[in-house]
C-alpha cells in the first residue's frame, strides 16, 4: 500500500509542474512512474542544468524534488568500513550510498539548490526535515552513517539565509546552538566542527558555539564504531577551543580493531586503546554454485598458463563452446541458492559486467546486453530495496563509457526500451545530460 501511496505523491507532485523546454519536459514526465527517490533526483538535475531560465520553475523543481526526496527508501546514507569494501554485501551497500539517493542527502542537496533562489524558502524547508536518527553500532557493523551533507547544508543556511536584522540579534547563532545541542551521534561531532570552523559569526559568537560544542564533545554516548570512525576525522579538526574537551572524549570508548592504527596515532603509543572486535563481513563467492561460476568465468579470461587471451584466442569455435556451456551453466544459477535475493543479484551483475568485457564485439555481445537488462528489469531487488538495485545499472553504464564499440548507445536503447520506468529515465537523464557525474556523487574507493 505504501508504494502505491508513494507513487500517487510523485504523479501529484509532477502534475504541477510548469511546462519545460525540451528535453527537461520528457525527464519531467518519465519521473512520474519512478519511485520518490529517482524522481527527486530526475528534477534536481534538471534544476542543476542551469537550462532551466524561469525562475518560478526552478523554484518549483527544488519545492517538488525535496518532498519527494523526503520518501527515499534509505532514510540517512551510510559508507563502508576501510577494507570491507571488495566482493562483499556491505561494499555493495556502500556503492549504493554513494549515489546519495537516500532521503537525508536528496532534503540537503534541494535546500542547497534553493539557497541562491529564495533563501528563506530554503531555510524553511530545512527546518523542515527531520533531525537525523542515528542507532548505536557496535565494531561488528561494517557500515557506519555519514551525515555529512546535511551539516553542510546546515552551515550554508545559517551563513546564507538570515537578514542582517536577523543577524545583529543573534539569531544565526541560536540557529547553530539548536542543532549542536540535538546532535546524538560521535559521527556527527566532526561536520558540526566544520560547521562551527566555517561560521560567518564574530569571535565572540564562535565561542559561544565552541563552548557549547565541547559540551556535547565530553556529554555524547559514543558507540563502539561510531566513536572508532570519528576519532580520525576529529583529531584533523582539533583547535585550541576543543583540545581539552577532545582529550576527554578520546578515552571514553572502544576502538574497533580495524581502526587501532589510527587510535595510536592520535593517543600515542603511550596511551594503547582498548580495542573491540572487527566488522562482520558477508563475503560473495562463497556458496559452492557460485564459486564454480567464478573459476568457469575465469576460464574464459585466462589461458592453461594463467594469461589473458588474446582477442583471437577469444573467437576461436573452440572458446564459443565453452561460451555456450557456461551461459547454460549461469541460466541454472537460481536466487534459492544465495544467502539473498540481494547476494545473488550483485553476483550476477559482476559475471554480467565481465561477460560484457570479454565477448567480442557482435551478435553475441548484443544478446548478452538484452539479457542483462532484461535481468535487472525483473528482478525483485527494484521493490526491496530500490537504490541498491539502481546501483548495478549505474555501473553497467558507467563500464560502457569507456568503450568506442557502440554499447553505450546500444545499452540506452535498450533501457529506454525495457519497460522499466527507472531505467528509461537514467536513459533519458543521461542523453539530455551526457556522462558528466553530478558533483554530489561520491565513487567508493
Amino acid at each position: 500500500m505504501r508504494r502505491y501511496s508513494l507513487l500517487f505523491l510523485a504523479a501529484a507532485l509532477l502534475a504541477q509542474a510548469p511546462k519545460l523546454p525540451e528535453p527537461y519536459q520528457s525527464i519531467v514526465e518519465l519521473a512520474h512512474s519512478a519511485p520518490p527517490e529517482f524522481a527527486s533526483d530526475a528534477l534536481l538535475r534538471v534544476l542543476e542544468s542551469g537550462k532551466i531560465s524561469d525562475r518560478s520553475a526552478r523554484l518549483d523543481l527544488a519545492e517538488q524534488a525535496f518532498q519527494l526526496g523526503g520518501s527515499a527508501k534509505f532514510p540517512v546514507r551510510m559508507r563502508g568500513v576501510p577494507g570491507t569494501m571488495r566482493d562483499t554485501r556491505s561494499g555493495n551497500l556502500s556503492q549504493a550510498y554513494d549515489l546519495k539517493l537516500d532521503a537525508l542527502s536528496l532534503e540537503s542537496r534541494a535546500v542547497r539548490d534553493l539557497l541562491s533562489l529564495d533563501a528563506v524558502k530554503a531555510r524553511e524547508l530545512f527546518q523542515n526535515i527531520p533531525r537525523p536518527t542515528l542507532t548505536s553500532l557496535s565494531c561488528d557493523d561494517a557500515l557506519v552513517y555519514d551525515v555529512s551533507d546535511f551539516y553542510q547544508t546546515l552551515g550554508a543556511v545559517a551563513n546564507a539565509a538570515f537578514t542582517q536584522k536577523e543577524r545583529d540579534k543573534d539569531e544565526h547563532v541560536n540557529f547553530l546552538l539548536d542543532y549542536v545541542g540535538q546532535a546524538t551521534s560521535p559521527v556527527q561531532l566532526a561536520p558540526l566542527a566544520q560547521v562551527i570552523k566555517a561560521a560567518n559569526v564574530t569571535p565572540a559568537q564562535r565561542d559561544i558555539l565552541w563552548n557549547r560544542f565541547n559540551g556535547l564533545l565530553e556529554g555524547v554516548q559514543a558507540d563502539e564504531r561510531s566513536f572508532s570512525t570519528s576519532l580520525a576525522d576529529l583529531s584533523q579538526l582539533v583547535t585550541p577551543e576543543m583540545q581539552a574537551s577532545f582529550d576527554k572524549y578520546r578515552q571514553k570508548s572502544t576502538v574497533c580493531k580495524d581502526d587501532v592504527g589510527a587510535s595510536v596515532l592520535i593517543n600515542g603509543p603511550a596511551e594503547p586503546p582498548k580495542t573491540g572486535s572487527t566488522p562482520k563481513i558477508e563475503r560473495y563467492w562463497q556458496s559452492s554454485e557460485a564459486q564454480r561460476l567464478l573459476q568457469d568465468a575465469n576460464k574464459l579470461r585466462f589461458g592453461p598458463d594463467g594469461k589473458p587471451l588474446s582477442d583471437a584466442e577469444r573467437s576461436t569455435p573452440e572458446w564459443q563452446q565453452q561460451l555456450a556451456d557456461f551461459l547454460s551453466e549461469l541460466g541454472e544459477w537460481t536466487p534459492t541458492q544465495e544467502k539473498s535475493e540481494a547476494d545473488f543479484y550483485h553476483q550476477k551483475c559482476v559475471v554480467f559486467a565481465a561477460l560484457m568485457e570479454l565477448i567480442p564485439p557482435g551478435e553475441q555481445r548484443d544478446k548478452m546486453l538484452q539479457a542483462y537488462v532484461d535481468f535487472i528489469s525483473n528482478s525483485n531487488l527494484q521493490q526491496q530495496s530500490p537504490v541498491e538495485w539502481f546501483m548495478q545499472a549505474h555501473l553497467m553504464l558507467e563500464r560502457v563509457r569507456s568503450t568506442n564499440t557502440g554499447e553505450p548507445a546500444k545499452l540506452l536503447d535498450s533501457f529506454q526500451a525495457s519497460g522499466n520506468a527507472v531505467l528509461a529515465l537514467y536513459a533519458g537523464i543521461e542523453r539530455a545530460f551526457g556522462n558528466k557525474l553530478p558533483s554530489w556523487v561520491t565513487l567508493s574507493n
